[in-house]
């Protein structure tokens, strides 16, 4: 939704909150030389929000990239040392968003500005003040959608994510940033759904939600385990540019390290409901929604498992090596995704059924014959799916959408199956582009995806399987994005030496 009001009637709505702000006592400014990140929804009323604005005006007018106080410096950062499906995503991303903090006071002059969060687990809608397109608005880019209910999972604040960093089993970071962290970019569409994401106003106040969210995971407790200070994970610094650095035991604790909290540091344990206009946008069994979904009595909901959607006819492949501790079990090729869910059906032989069930039951090991030397046993210890030669077709640079990628659907809707049971993870424009920039390893002109599988697998595999499905659902927003939006070279299902689980 567009607001149609003038600057005037912006400067007047500001100057009402900040009266407004008087009487209803906001939460008080850095108390004990502390910080703190408000919520959008209090930060608009506060009288730091002018200044928000005015240095945000002012950093995208300055055109000098070279200038740290230009709005496409810090783009560039983004786009030049953001580790993405990496070790130290949340890390990494704490300090950019202090850095970039400390400029926006030097830029406005108020020393107090701190950056704002958008809680969308609260109010999924896009704050209206980041949706009216007149020229005077520094907050405005264009966007396919306002809405990121779609983007949203409990699945990361569970009692059972008990591991911090990316590499272990049940661990908070990378499922922080597969969902909802990659789906909001995605389903926001434009620049968001692309590394030049920083572009877009709106991708500070969601790095600071991921922040806070960060924060709220370490504050939860409950047998959740963060890496010591002591611990080697934090020996090293984190570059951002020339001469700009932060050393990475600087962002363990943000109120010891760098001197903030946040308004909120509870995590999330509902979704919002998604509006009735905002239901999937292709109607049909082959589409999916995260509609009406909320806590019962404080517990987390495991979301359904969305039924099987059709079966796509593909050529297949057999059994090869693809590195030189990486054997593929089979696969299926050239895959078009649109705007309708499908599936790509992966048989296997019985020497791969019988490596993928020694792998997921009680050896926890398969002594695989390699194709390319077959008098070498090698101990093969997990299984991935892997997407090859993947690439954005069409209008699906854009963004708009995303896709969520499960093994093994069951055909009929009314299982009780979870969701979580089944979930890969995500496929979109943004997990696309953050392949390209880490450079994939794909065998095509694409770039290359995997999808750990050896947990997930233990579902229902342990007793053996013929062969494995791999669906794609799509996932959109109000605004349709039709016709071939990505293509895959190859979806293939590979053992590997990997400790990935």
């Amino acid at each position: 939704m567009l607001l149609n009001t003038t600057r005037r009637d912006f400067m007047k709505t500001t100057l009402y909150g900040l009266a407004a702000a008087s009487v209803a006592g906001l939460p008080a400014r850095a108390q004990t030389g502390l910080r703190q990140r408000l919520d959008w929804d209090t930060f608009r009323r506060s009288r730091d929000y002018p200044s928000y604005v005015d240095a945000i005006g002012k950093m995208r007018a300055n055109t000098n990239a070279a200038d740290k106080r230009s709005w496409q410096y810090w783009t560039n950062v983004h786009v030049s040392f953001c580790p993405h499906s990496f070790a130290y995503f949340l890390a990494w991303h704490r300090g950019y968003l202090y850095h970039f903090e400390q400029q926006m006071r030097a830029v406005s002059g108020n020393r107090a500005l701190t950056l704002p969060y958008w809680d969308y687990y609260q109010n999924p809608s896009l704050p209206v003040e980041f949706t009216n397109p007149a020229s005077w608005n520094p907050l405005y880019v264009p966007r396919v959608n306002a809405n990121v209910s779609e983007a949203l999972t409990l699945a990361p604040f569970a009692d059972s994510v008990t591991n911090m960093q990316r590499g272990l089993l049940n661990a908070f970071e990378p499922s922080l940033e597969s969902m909802p962290h990659n789906p909001v970019h995605n389903i926001i569409g434009g620049v968001m759904a692309s590394l030049q994401s920083p572009t877009d106003p709106i991708f500070w106040l969601h790095h600071a939600n991921v922040d806070r969210m960060f924060s709220a995971w370490v504050v939860a407790g409950n047998g959740r385990i963060m890496p010591a200070r002591s611990d080697a994970y934090w020996d090293g610094t984190f570059t951002y540019g020339t001469r700009l650095t932060l050393p990475r035991r600087s962002t363990v604790d943000t109120r010891v390290d760098l001197g903030y909290f946040y308004q909120n540091e509870t995590l999330p344990t509902a979704l919002a409901p998604v509006a009735a206009a905002f239901v999937s946008e292709f109607a049909g069994a082959t589409t999916f929604t995260n509609a009406g979904l909320l806590d019962v009595a404080g517990e987390l909901v495991t979301k359904k498992a969305p039924p099987q959607p059709p079966v796509a006819s593909l050529a297949v492949t057999r059994t090869r090596a693809t590195g030189p501790n990486r054997v593929s079990l089979g696969g299926a090729t050239r895959l078009s995704l649109d705007e309708n869910s499908v599936s790509a059906r992966v048989p296997l032989d019985q020497s791969g059924s019988d490596a993928v069930q020694a792998i997921v039951g009680r050896l926890g090991v398969s002594p695989f014959r390699s194709g390319t030397n077959p008098n070498v046993v090698t101990p093969y210890t997990s299984v991935q799916v892997v997407l090859d030669d993947v690439q954005i077709a069409g209008q699906g640079k854009a963004g708009g959408y995303f896709y969520k990628v499960f093994l093994q659907l069951p055909a009929n809707v009314d299982s009780a199956a979870g969701e979580e049971k089944h979930l890969l993870g995500n496929i979109g424009p943004f997990e696309i582009a953050g392949a390209e920039h880490h450079d994939s390893g794909s065998s095509g002109a694409g770039v290359r995806l995997v999808f750990p599988a050896t947990q997930l697998l233990r579902n229902f595999a342990q007793q053996g399987v013929s062969e494995l499905t791999v669906s794609f659902v799509r996932i959109g927003g109000s605004t349709p994005v039709k016709g071939n939006v990505i293509t895959i070279g190859e979806c293939r299902v590979e053992i590997s030496t990997d400790d990935v689980q």
